[in-house]
């Protein structure tokens, strides 16, 4: 998942200023060293290495207990001889893109940073400040096998790794966790069909006081047509997500069209004024950010869900009664194969400034055996976390490491052992590339440094109708012909040619 994938992770999907520093062996700075002892190292045949330290950026605040964590690691680090030392660095969201910006300019010296084809990678690319990776992935076995070959192969940029793909899911599913206990008190039957769904929500509607229908925050409303659309979940004629905001890829047409000028979801948009108009979504969705909030609280029958591990367990503390009041409902989940470019949209970089490439490849290959994966991603364990079984964990502290920067590896992820039945079940179809169909734009990253001029005034565009029309604040039609209206005179047809040349390009390639 991506977690702003999680981006919104938002869902962006998902950038939110002073510099958080987290403690490291000795506070070297980068290329600093220390020495090993032959007691400190786990060699019998290889003589202990050097300490080199290396310097590492993220976004985010420093979790909770970092520093001891920090200290294990570097201490194990030493241990198994590896020659390396982290010091990871937090930076504020609302400042990090920037702060990146500014330090690669600088030539600052550091070895390893988040970054992402939302933030600055594809400049990042073209100006040749990033590190291709083929060959030393190739070299570190522990590496290429905790990530799947589709994620290897479907997250390169001109046919070239240039940065570790993050995630754990290999492709998303969109439905909506609901009050099971609800459902049951009017009796209906578990929830398989959008006519299903449609009966519970008017349902709550008609019989609960202090019970609304459906809670989402607003910007994630753009989610809601890949949820009520009868094509939900499942690989037809289009590919509706293609990593380019408000736009979609024919695959009957081959071309690239508006999302909401899409056959596939155009009964979702209708769907969506509807239930704006009838009080099943709020009156208040557009400015909502409190949607978590308010159906833990009870408030809300239904929320936002989606199966990359993370949604569902927002909601976990709602049954530490012992109750199953709760109960995942994905669209078309006995038929669900949606279509997956693999693509992930967080990644691990390398600038090419980086004195010690191999060294910081080293630390990214010891990261993917697993016991050194699970110390940094769940922290101490008997002290952060202890594990339960081989893929699920019992969190013992508020330690909490953001694993999109550094640890996600698809083939090591546990599981917190307070993860409802329904979600872990959907969080682990979401995990085998065999449920997913291969777009034909796998591959495909959107350049827009041809048509930045217009990309960037079209852009507003997803904030100030798409959402509204999205949300059902704006009528489907109403809507559509706003859009449509409006790229026309900024320039989007400019846009949409790009792409689609981008796109043609990377098939005609394959």
């Amino acid at each position: 998942m991506s977690l702003k994938k999680w981006f919104g992770a938002t869902t962006a999907l998902v950038l939110a200023s002073s510099l958080m520093l987290a403690g490291c062996g000795g506070n070297s700075e980068n290329g600093g060293k220390e020495e090993n002892s032959p007691s400190n190292s786990n060699s019998a045949t290889s003589a202990p290495k050097e300490t080199v330290t290396l310097k590492a950026y993220f976004p985010g605040d420093k979790p909770a207990g970092f520093d001891d964590v920090l200290q294990a690691v570097n201490d194990k680090l030493k241990a198994d001889n590896v020659g390396a030392a982290l010091n990871i660095n937090f930076l504020p969201w609302s400042d990090y893109g920037n702060a990146l910006s500014v330090k690669m300019s600088a030539g600052e010296e550091f070895d390893m940073y988040l970054d992402a084809p939302w933030l600055s990678m594809n400049q990042m690319i073209a100006s040749n400040s990033l590190k291709e990776l083929d060959a030393m992935v190739a070299e570190r076995p522990e590496l290429k096998a905790s990530i799947p070959s589709e994620m290897w192969e479907y997250n390169k940029f001109d046919g070239k790794i240039m940065g570790i793909p993050l995630g754990t899911t290999q492709g998303q599913l969109y439905g909506m966790l609901i009050r099971k206990d609800l459902r049951e008190k009017y009796g209906l039957p578990e929830l398989k069909t959008l006519d299903d769904l449609e009966k519970f929500l008017y349902a709550v509607k008609e019989n609960e006081k202090d019970v609304k229908p459906f809670v989402i925050n607003g910007i994630k409303a753009d989610k809601l047509p890949f949820i009520l659309s009868e094509s939900a979940n499942q690989a037809l004629d289009e590919v509706l997500e293609i990593g380019v905001n408000m736009f979609a890829y024919s695959t009957k047409d081959k071309k690239v069209v508006g999302q909401w000028a899409s056959p596939m979801i155009a009964d979702a948009y209708e769907r969506v004024t509807k239930y704006y108009k009838d009080g099943i979504l709020s009156k208040n969705i557009a400015q909502e950010q409190n949607a978590e909030t308010l159906f833990k609280q009870g408030k809300y029958a239904a929320t936002y869900y989606s199966t990359d591990g993370v949604e569902g367990l927002k909601y976990s503390e709602m049954l530490q009664d012992g109750s199953d009041k709760l109960e995942v409902f994905v669209p078309n989940g006995d038929q669900a194969k949606p279509y997956t470019a693999f693509q992930q949209w967080n990644f691990l970089c390398f600038p090419t400034s980086s004195k010690n490439a191999d060294l910081a490849m080293d630390v990214a290959n010891w990261l993917s055996i697993k016991e050194n994966h699970d110390l940094m991603e769940y922290g101490i364990e008997g002290k952060d976390w202890e594990p339960v079984g081989e893929s699920s964990y019992k969190i013992l502290s508020s330690y909490t490491f953001p694993g999109y920067v550094l640890t996600w590896r698809p083939t090591l992820t546990r599981t917190a052992d307070t993860m409802m039945a329904d979600d872990k079940k959907w969080f682990d179809f979401s995990t085998n590339p065999a449920n997913f169909t291969l777009s034909p734009t796998s591959g495909f990253n959107f350049n827009a440094e041809k048509v930045k001029t217009e990309y960037a005034k079209i852009t507003p565009l997803h904030d100030s109708i798409f959402l509204p029309l999205s949300q059902g604040v704006l009528p489907a039609d109403q809507g559509k012909m706003m859009l449509e209206e409006k790229m026309a005179s900024l320039g989007g047809q400019k846009v949409i040619d790009e792409i689609q040349a981008q796109i043609d390009a990377v098939i005609s390639g394959k």
